[in-house]
């Protein structure tokens, strides 16, 4: 697997998400969206992980067919996605991811949030996070990730 498979894998990280990095308590999917991007660009394993509801699914862009039920696959998978990406470095931040056209809806206790990434050239890299609010906490339930090639103008 390839560094650009590891970027493309996950997501954000705009300067519309730069800032407060709250841990829980309160706070909506906007603020745990930059939080989880800050987790992810920092490589934090601890407070990634803790981002993922314990029945999540993810599908992953390309280098794994199939798609990861529940935390221990998930977790199995991100693991060498982030030995992937730290290489032999040792400070964060490791990644900067920069979204764009970022859209988020709404729907009770359900947020959908839907973007872009510009980091594998020629290609359109589209993300779908789907959060859950559980109590005073947004949690992942599914990370989608997908590519198509670019259109030729």
């Amino acid at each position: 697997m390839n560094r650009a498979f590891f970027l493309v894998v996950l997501l954000l990280g705009t300067g519309s998400f730069a800032g407060a990095r709250p841990r829980s308590g309160n706070v909506g999917p906007e603020a745990t969206l930059n939080a989880f991007i800050q987790a992810f660009d920092d490589l934090d394993w601890e407070r990634f992980r803790s981002f993922f509801a314990d029945d999540a699914t993810v599908f992953y862009p390309r280098g794994i067919a199939r798609r990861a039920h529940g935390r221990f696959e998930i977790e199995a998978n991100f693991r060498r996605v982030f030995a992937q990406i730290r290489g032999d470095r040792t400070q964060p931040p490791y990644m900067d991811l920069k979204p764009r056209d970022l859209h988020i809806q709404r729907f009770g206790e359900i947020a959908i949030a839907t973007f872009h990434l510009d980091d594998h050239p020629g290609m359109v890299n589209r993300r779908t996070i789907v959060l859950h609010r559980v109590g005073d906490d947004w949690k992942i339930v599914h990370l989608h990730a997908s590519e198509v090639a670019a259109a030729i103008k």
